[in-house]
């Protein structure tokens, strides 16, 4: 069974949950779970894996146990969290694997400090380019909209996300979390029966980690500010041949509030660069990409694609090729929380690729 421990860092008190001893010659596991989770969300991995290696799952900024201090964030901060986490605890390199958020900030993590990762498995994530159908990234832009969304519904947010219960709020412009026609996973979603995937455990124990209103700070804080929504143009004279534009808060949340809703907006069909700094950076070390038809439906037109499909059709699916030149990948059947509602195709990729077998 994981333990439970606290380290400081320089930035933060930093919770975590930690197994296994590893071996002298193996690097340690590191974890990063997505939102609106905790450390928890790895439950089926962390035993599986301690049995070859040293795992340590922190509660990342904001969530859990973990501190959550009200400053406006960056990706740089969240990504200096690890590095100053495996400072505190005295790892030198480490295996990173992530999940959504967590995925985020491990891709900030690998190409800013490639030395200290031997190896990076990302379950279901994002690089530097959105998903236009990813439309809560344009709500939470929306001030106060999600303040005063998080404020009457979160607990009733996480029980819909994950027990399956009515929210009793509405979709688009009022929140992104009910389905419409075009909105995300409106087509899924009628399918779709979390209480095969979570317990009545698992859920309360996300609407607890959940209801402190610094978590929901946090949350928006995440998307608000460390997702610079900028359009990406051709342009000769700029550096690389491409030009990008930045859109404020405010311009975004014109969007989301567009009349006809934000599906009808001109803009709305472009994929968003959220980090023109990095799209040029490359991370050598072995890679390894889980996906979901949620990421990358157009693999999944004939069934579950090959191993090492390589993404492509739009610019966030070919993001991972340009920034991983030792790139394998997998498809998983599944909905968007892989590591929970697979967890054995989980555990068998892992371990596999952990191993060096993939």
């Amino acid at each position: 069974m994981p333990t439970s421990n606290f380290v400081e860092t320089p930035s933060l008190r930093i919770h975590y949950l930690q197994e296994g001893k590893g071996t002298p010659e193996g690097d340690p596991v590191i974890m990063l779970h997505g939102f609106p989770q905790t450390s928890y969300m790895w439950r089926h991995q962390i035993p599986l894996q301690a049995a070859e290696h040293a795992v340590y799952a922190p509660d990342t900024r904001g969530y859990g146990k973990t501190d959550k201090p009200r400053i406006r964030l960056t990706r740089d901060i969240l990504a200096r969290d690890v590095i100053e986490f495996m400072d505190a605890l005295g790892l030198e390199r480490a295996q990173l694997v992530a999940h959504d958020w967590g995925g985020l900030i491990a891709f900030k993590a690998v190409v800013d400090y490639p030395d200290r990762f031997s190896k990076l498995a990302l379950f279901d994530t994002l690089t530097s380019v959105w998903i236009n159908w990813g439309i809560h990234g344009y709500w939470f832009k929306c001030e106060p909209q999600a303040e005063e969304f998080y404020e009457k519904h979160h607990e009733a947010f996480i029980r819909s996300v994950f027990g399956g219960e009515d929210g009793g709020y509405g979709g688009p412009p009022y929140s992104p979390w009910a389905a419409v026609e075009g909105s995300e996973g409106s087509e899924s979603l009628s399918d779709f029966d979390p209480t095969k995937h979570w317990t009545r455990e698992d859920v309360d124990h996300y609407a607890e980690a959940f209801s402190d209103p610094d978590c929901w700070f946090h949350a928006i804080e995440y998307y608000r500010h460390c997702l610079p929504f900028h359009i990406e143009r051709e342009d000769a004279n700029a550096p690389g041949g491409l030009r990008f534009e930045f859109l404020s808060s405010p311009k975004v949340a014109e969007m989301w509030n567009h009349p006809g809703l934000l599906f009808s907006h001109p803009d709305y069909a472009r994929f968003m660069t959220f980090a023109p700094e990095d799209r040029h950076k490359t991370y050598p070390g072995p890679t390894l990409y889980v996906f979901s038809p949620f990421l990358v439906p157009q693999a999944f037109e004939n069934g579950i694609p090959p191993d090492d499909y390589i993404p492509s059709g739009n610019p966030y699916a070919e993001s991972f090729p340009r920034h991983f030149p030792d790139l394998r990948t997998r498809g998983v059947q599944s909905g968007h929380f892989i590591p929970e509602e697979a967890p054995e195709r989980t555990n068998e990729l892992l371990t596999d690729f952990l191993a060096g077998r993939i």
